[in-house]
Parts: C-alpha cells; sequence; structure tokens
C-alpha cells in the first residue's frame, strides 16, 4: 500500500495518531541513490557514453549532499592544495579584517560615540570630560603624545562656558 492510496483513504477512530505519523514519515529515512535504476536506451550507432545521474545536491536524506564548491566555504577553499595564487588574497583579506577590527575597537573608545545613555549629559560634555579629556585616543599615529597633553588655558576657558551657562540656565 502506498502513501497515495493511504492520503485517498479517510482516517477511521481506529487508526491512532502515532500510525498516521509513521505513515507519513516511512519515505523519510530513504537514502536516494546517485545512480537511477533505470537508465535511457540509447542508439548504439551513437558514439559517447551516457549515464544518468540524479542530482542529490540539495536532498537532506543523502549522506553528504553537497557537491564541491556547493558552498561558499567550498567555493573559496576547495582548491586550495594547487591554486596557490589564491594565499594572497586570503592573506590581504584576513589582514584587511585584522586592520578593520582594530580601527572599530579604537573609534569605540574615541569620546564622539555615547553608547552609554544612562546619564542625562552627553559624553563630550565638558562636567563629563575635564578631568579625562587627555587621556582619550585622538590619532592612531600620535607617537610623540602631542595630543595627550593638558591644556589649561582651554580648561579655564572652559570652566568659564560652563559657569556661564550655569549662570543662564541653559546647563
Amino acid at each position: 500500500m502506498s502513501l497515495s492510496v493511504l492520503s485517498r483513504i479517510a482516517p477511521s477512530k481506529a487508526i491512532i495518531r502515532p500510525q498516521l505519523i509513521a505513515y507519513r514519515f516511512a519515505s523519510a529515512t530513504h537514502v536516494p541513490s546517485k545512480t537511477s535504476p533505470k537508465q535511457l536506451q540509447v542508439d548504439s550507432k551513437i558514439p559517447g557514453y551516457f549515464s544518468y545521474e540524479r542530482d542529490v545536491s540539495r536532498d537532506k536524506r543523502a549522506p553528504n549532499p553537497q557537491k564541491l564548491g556547493d558552498t561558499p566555504m567550498r567555493f573559496l577553499l576547495r582548491r586550495l592544495g594547487h591554486a596557490y595564487e589564491i594565499y594572497p588574497l586570503i592573506f590581504l583579506t584576513g589582514a584587511w579584517f585584522v586592520v578593520f577590527c582594530y580601527v572599530v575597537y579604537y573609534s569605540f573608545e574615541k569620546v564622539e560615540i555615547w553608547l552609554d545613555r544612562s546619564q542625562q549629559t552627553a559624553p563630550w560634555d565638558w562636567s563629563r570630560i575635564r578631568n579625562n579629556y587627555w587621556k582619550k585616543p585622538t590619532l592612531i599615529f600620535d607617537r610623540s603624545g602631542a595630543t595627550h597633553q593638558r591644556l589649561e588655558i582651554m580648561e579655564q576657558l572652559q570652566d568659564e562656558m560652563l559657569e556661564a551657562a550655569k549662570k543662564r540656565g541653559t546647563r
């Protein structure tokens, strides 16, 4: 009795639910073969070789359904044993990724990016940054440390501006 015949029969109360599930998934464990049991007959006068095979590339029941190059990683890395011209590209991609991660990390250490919004004042507000503004990263290549020095004239000016803002009521 095939599944198509069972699907036309109305289920009676005698058939219980586990039996229906067993019927439904009866063919799920069948692994498809790569060669077809029925081959097309080709005229023997025609030269060449003819063999029909099933394409089980996307069939999840097959033990290893993917073909070579079917997934992105297999497409990129399957021929590394003898395709040496790809090695520099992989190296450059890895180096680019490392530099990219470093620049992203370094950028998030700066004061201009406001991640923690639990406080009312912004990170670049003078009342929050007064004690550590010279410690924040500014340039990636600052070997002499010129950007990491306190500026007392600017601190006095900022303090006066903050006091004036508080007197006006805008702070």
